[in-house]
Order: C-alpha cells, then sequence, then structure tokens
C-alpha cells in the first residue's frame, strides 16, 4: 500500500480515535491478503488455524510465496526426538545466512538496488547497494579468515550502529563463525563478562562515535575488556580520527577490507549458529541465546511479511543498538526480503525533537518502530514537531518492547498515523527469534491490543493451572516449538532445558501476562515478574501508569511498590510533566490519586506520586525499572552499563526519605 500526505488537519472520515480500521480498499492491498488468497482463504482466523492445523503445507507455501531460498531442500518439517526445547527445524536443508540476505540478489542480477542507508549524527552519510554490501561483506570474510577467525570461534562486536556492524555480523556469518553483539553502552566489566560468557576469541569495534552532540570514546573500554577475557584479535573501525593507531593485537578495519573477496560459499544446516543474542541479565548471569542459520531468518521473516506487511519495496528503520534483538532481527529481515534498512548513528530525538521525522522523510521510510516510551518522548514534546512532515513514505508503525499506553497510542495513531497507517503492538524476546503476539494490517483493532500469534505459532493465555482461558488475566503461553526460538544457551544447555520447561507438561511460558478476547484480539499488561502486590491482591504497574498519563500535562510514569508493614507494598507513582505545566504538580497530584482511586477502588489507593525532571532510561527508550527501583528502595540496581541517562538517580533516590503521605491514602 503506497504512503500518503494525508495531514492531521485532514483526517479521513473513517478515523476513530481509539481504533485503528484498515482504510477502504486497502486490505486486498496487503501481502498477507495476496498470500490468504493464493490459499483458498477469506478469514483471517481461518487463516491462523490453517497455520496451526497444516504446519508443513503452511511453511512450504509461505517460503515459495516469499522466495525464501535453500541451497538444499529440506525434506523434514521438524524432529522433537531430542525433546521440544531441542527441536530441529527444515530437516535436511542447507543454507548461508550471508548468501540468504545478499549474494543470492546479486546472483539475479539485482545487485544495483539500495540495500543499506546510514546517516552518523554529524550529518554524514552513506549508502550501500546490494552488490556493494555483498563484495565488502566477501572481503571482509576473506580479511577474517587470514587474520585467524575460523568456523565456529566467537567474534564479539562492540560497534555503535555504524555500516561496518552490518558487514561484520554477515562477514562473521558467512564463514561459520558466531557473532556476539554487545551493547555498544557497556562498561568494561559488562562486555568482559559477556565475552567470557562465550568464550569469544576476536573483537570488532570502534575508536569512538557521536551520541547526543558528544564523541564517545570506546576503544580504551574494548582494549580493558579485551584484556581481562583473553581476546586473541582486536578490529578496529576509525569512527572518528585515524585507523593506524592500533596496539600489537588489533588490526585496523582497512587492512580486513584489502583481501580480495571470497568466491565461495560453505553451506550449512538449519542448526549451524550464527548469532548470540545476550539477554539483558536483569537478574542473574547473562544468557547468551543463539539463533541458526536455517531458522530465525526464516521465521522472522514470515512475520515481518505477512504481519509487518514488509516486501522487496520496503524501508525499515527502527532505532536500537546492535546489542539488542532487533537490531541484527531487522536486519535480516529486510534484506531477506530484497527491501532496504536505515540505521541513523544517534538518538532518534537528537538534535532537535523533528529528527525522526526528518529521516523519514529524507529516506522515505516505509516502516517505523519503536518503543511505547519514545512515542511519549514524541508526545510530550507536541505534535508541532510532526505536523509540517508529511511522511507520504511512511506505511506502519510497530510498537514493541513494554506495554503501550492509551495515551501515547492516541497520539501516534492521531498525529502520525493519521489515520492511514496501522499502529501495530508487537511483542517477541530475545529467546523467541520472532513475535509471539503482533498487529495485522488487515484487521480493526482497538487501541493497545495485537491481533493475535502470527500465524504457525500455537499461542495461548493459561490460569494457575495450565488451562487455557479466554477474557481472563494469565500467562502467556506456547503449546509447541516453533522454528526460531533459541537453539539453546551458548554452553549453559541445561539451563535452557530449564528454562524451557515449566510445570505444565510440553507448555512453554514466556513470562508476559496476557488476555485473550473474545473477540480475537489480545493484551499484554505486562511482564510477570513487574507485579505489584497490595494488600494481597495482585496488580500490574502499567494499570497505573496508564490512569497517570491519561492526566493532562503527564508525559511520564513509572509505579513501583514500597514495602509497607500493614499492606505488604503500597504504590508511588514517579511521573514528569510537560514543560507547560511545570507550574500545575500539586493538582495534577491530586488528579492522579482521585483517578486511580477511582478506576481502581480504594485497595489500590497510591501512597505517593512524586515529580522528577526525567526518569531512567535504557538506550532503546524503555524505562529502566530496576534502575528505579533499585535508587528508591536503596538496593543494588547492578549492571547499569545500558542505563541512558545516569543523571536521573539523584532525584529519585532524594525520594526514598519519609514523605507525608496524600490525604487519601492516610484512610
Amino acid at each position: 500500500m503506497e504512503g500518503s500526505n494525508t495531514t492531521m488537519s485532514q483526517l479521513p472520515e473513517w478515523f476513530e480515535v481509539d481504533r485503528w480500521v484498515p482504510p477502504p480498499a486497502s486490505i486486498e492491498q496487503r501481502r498477507v491478503s495476496k498470500f490468504m488468497q493464493k490459499l483458498g482463504l477469506d478469514d483471517y482466523q481461518d487463516f491462523l488455524r490453517y497455520a496451526i492445523d497444516k504446519p508443513e503445507e503452511f511453511y512450504r507455501a509461505a517460503m515459495a510465496d516469499l522466495d525464501l531460498e535453500w541451497q538444499t531442500e529440506w525434506h523434514t518439517l521438524v524432529d522433537q526426538s531430542d525433546g521440544a526445547a531441542w527441536s530441529k527445524w527444515f530437516v535436511g536443508g542447507t543454507t548461508n545466512l550471508a548468501w540468504l540476505a545478499l549474494d543470492r540478489w546479486v546472483e539475479r542480477g539485482q545487485g544495483d538496488r539500495l540495500a543499506l542507508e546510514w546517516e552518523g549524527e554529524d550529518g554524514s552519510t552513506r549508502s550501500y547497494t546490494y552488490a556493494q554490501l555483498a563484495d565488502e561483506v566477501s572481503r571482509v570474510a576473506a580479511g577474517l579468515r587470514a587474520h585467524g577467525v575460523v568456523d565456529g570461534d566467537v567474534v564479539g562486536l562492540y560497534l555503535p550502529p555504524l555500516p561496518e556492524a552490518v558487514i561484520s555480523m554477515f562477514a562473521i556469518a558467512r564463514i561459520g563463525a558466531v557473532v556476539a553483539p554487545a551493547f555498544s553502552g557497556y562498561g568494561e566489566d559488562a562486555l568482559s563478562e559477556r565475552l567470557e560468557i562465550v568464550g569469544a576469541k576476536h573483537l570488532v569495534t570502534a575508536n569512538r562515535y557521536l551520541h547526543h552532540g558528544h564523541e564517545v570514546e570506546m576503544i580504551s573500554v574494548a582494549r580493558t575488556a579485551a584484556t581481562k577475557a583473553g581476546i586473541e584479535n582486536v578490529f578496529v573501525v576509525p569512527r572518528l580520527g585515524k585507523d593506524d593507531d592500533c596496539q600489537s593485537n588489533e588490526t585496523p578495519w582497512r587492512k580486513l577490507l584489502d583481501h580480495e573477496p571470497e568466491q565461495f560459499f560453505t553451506w550449512f544446516g538449519p542448526e549451524k549458529p550464527w548469532l548470540i543474542a545476550f539477554t539483558s541479565g536483569s537478574s542473574g548471569r547473562p544468557k547468551g541465546a543463539v539463533h541458526c542459520h536455517g531458522r530465525m531468518p526464516y521465521r522472522a521473516a514470515i512475520d515481518m511479511a505477512y504481519c509487518i506487511d514488509m516486501s522487496d519495496d520496503s524501508c525499515l528503520y527502527w532505532p536500537s543498538d546492535m546489542g539488542w534483538i532487533i537490531a541484527p532481527l531487522g536486519l535480516i529481515t529486510s534484506f531477506t526480503l530484497g527491501g532496504r534498512h536505515l540505521i541513523y548513528e544517534g538518538a532518534p530525538t537528537f538534535p532537535a525533537p523533528d529528527t525522526l521525522w526528518k529521516l523519514v522523510d529524507r529516506y522515505k521510510v516505509t516502516h517505523l518502530g519503536s518503543s511505547p516510551t519514545l512515542m511519549r518522548l514524541l508526545a510530550a514534546h507536541g505534535a508541532e514537531w510532526v505536523e509540517p512532515y508529511g511522511l507520504e513514505s511512511l506505511q506502519v508503525i510497530v510498537s514493541a518492547g513494554e506495554p503501550m499506553t492509551s495515551a501515547a497510542w492516541r497520539w501516534m495513531h492521531r498525529n502520525v498515523g493519521r489515520g492511514i497507517r496501522p499502529l501495530m503492538n508487537h511483542t517477541g524476546g530475545t529467546e523467541i527469534g520472532c513475535a509471539l503476539l503482533t498487529g495485522s494490517p488487515v484487521l480493526p483493532m482497538r487501541e493497545c491490543r495485537f491481533a493475535g500469534p502470527p500465524p504457525g505459532l500455537a499461542v495461548v493465555v493459561v490460569n494457575s493451572e495450565g488451562h487455557p482461558v479466554v477474557d481472563e488475566l494469565g500467562e502467556l503461553a506456547v503449546l509447541a516449538p516453533w522454528p526460531s526460538m533459541t537453539y539453546g544457551f551458548w554452553n549453559e544447555n541445561e539451563r535452557w532445558t530449564v528454562a524451557h520447561a515449566s510445570k505444565f507438561e510440553g507448555v512453554y511460558i514466556h513470562g508476559d501476562r496476557a488476555i485473550q478476547h473474545s473477540d480475537g484480539s489480545w493484551e499484554v499488561p505486562g511482564r510477570s515478574d513487574d507485579l505489584l502486590k497490595v494488600g494481597g491482591k495482585r496488580i500490574g504497574p502499567s494499570e497505573y501508569e496508564e490512569l497517570a498519563l491519561g492526566i493532562r500535562g503527564v508525559s511520564g510514569a513509572a509505579a513501583v511498590g514500597i514495602p509497607d508493614e500493614l499492606k505488604g507494598q503500597t504504590v508511588m507513582i514517579i511521573i514528569t510533566l510537560a514543560p507547560e505545566y511545570a507550574h500545575a504538580g500539586e493538582s495534577i497530584s491530586d488528579s492522579i490519586h482521585e483517578r486511580v482511586e477511582h478506576a481502581l477502588g480504594k485497595p489500590f489507593r497510591i501512597s505517593r506520586v512524586a515529580i522528577v525532571d526525567e526518569l531512567p532510561l535504557t538506550r532503546n527508550s524503555k524505562i529502566h525499572r530496576r534502575a528505579l527501583r533499585a535508587w528508591l528502595l536503596d538496593l543494588d540496581p547492578g549492571d547499569l552499563s545500558n542505563l541512558e541517562n545516569p543523571s536521573a538517580a539523584e532525584a529519585i533516590r532524594s525520594l526514598a526519605a519519609p514523605a507525608v503521605p496524600h490525604p487519601a491514602a492516610a484512610h
């Protein structure tokens, strides 16, 4: 479906404030509709049932429809002889991720198509066609081999959003080594711990990069971490400055590119690892989820094509660091489907709140990914920052990473979606490798809800006895294995076996609380381990936060459980205010107290509303709940290397001092 230059003053007649409604004549243009027509299916729910009831037929048809090729075709869909956690998929097939995503397009004579575009925070730009990208990947692969990287080696990636991060990822995969991207903001301890966990022998890093207008020096962190982890080779990308200031075990990037491109491929089975994706490490030792050449790339492409409507005409921009799963997943999906991908070095709101909208228009972005917190930040800056932009190319908006809130959804729906672009919820996880619940461009959808699981995943909500339930809050669960699920945790297979197992045999419990509604829509209020327990009653923080964000002037909100001798926990809501409401803090606080009591009932009254200038955020623009809770309760916050704004700590720590409760909370 083509984009449109509809503005906010020209909202279409079918626009609804709290619901996405597909524009007239748009449904039949969507990729999933055309596929359903090939299958002889008219109803979307029938399509989902077909994918579950006839999985082999579905996967063969989907791969043919999306042109997802194999070097050697698979003969058996799945083999569970080693148990569900260790299911083998697409048995007999061979592939190579670099070929699947890049070289096969060149072989078809489509190498001159634009593949990757990059813009630095200083305005510098680079672009690559498929042929150029495949050539540099092949040269770097040859260079890595020449410097001792062999099949099976783990190569750490400690890079900011740069083209070299993309090239490195595919070059490492091409030769059968395994890439382990680490968040570019990690300190030396966090980085060295992850390199040690996976037994990395090599590291690709940069000397420095730009972030919020400042040069961030990262080579010293990389060197210290490499020494601690026993790294043999360090390859250095010169983002800023010269590339020849290398130490004895360091090689400048240009020397990798000096090699002649490889003219051959090694073909791998589906379970050949190519990626180790680290979990956040918010509790316990970080885990390295393993993803494979013939699993996640094929499954994720199916999701993004049929649920998000991506194709070879798409351009995806999803602000993220290579250390988070969405960055490699988005890249491989863009290229596997033959589309275009945009990377921006800086934050999407820097140097000005309209940076994101400039990028969308300049690079003709069709698919925009975001977190709800970023959406709230954009909304707080005001509609005047987005209104001047036509956004004519934009077709789909995707929200992921945390629960959506009504105020943010409505703002994006009106001011960015403008009634013609679906705003979709999407949730998965590092171990999942695809979506568990997602949206659909062919279904009307109420605010903040999901259309359901992607085709082929047997997702349900179960109660405390493990029985599937509808219209009832329970645990999000999967009844059968799926192709993109992690193939273990690196060097910790038993840990994955335990993590995959649950008290309900054959059922994978994801850790999210969810509701499947009888109308076919779904909700995910939040993580099970984020639950608050007030007077013995369990409730999610997002329920408080959404009520607070519905008060005019509140730009951000986070609910935190505070120990209480009588109730076990009481709830504090910490908020930020839009600048023009800075004077109205007391009346806004009173309004939040009243609204929570009216909406949730007296047993769930809050003890306090506190106002701060900023909430702690991750570099992915999500609320850093662990830091918030630790600072407030004077606990050890653990690893904070992915914290975007340490400046938030002082004000939040000051809130730990006793405060006079709101009169309503004293009764």
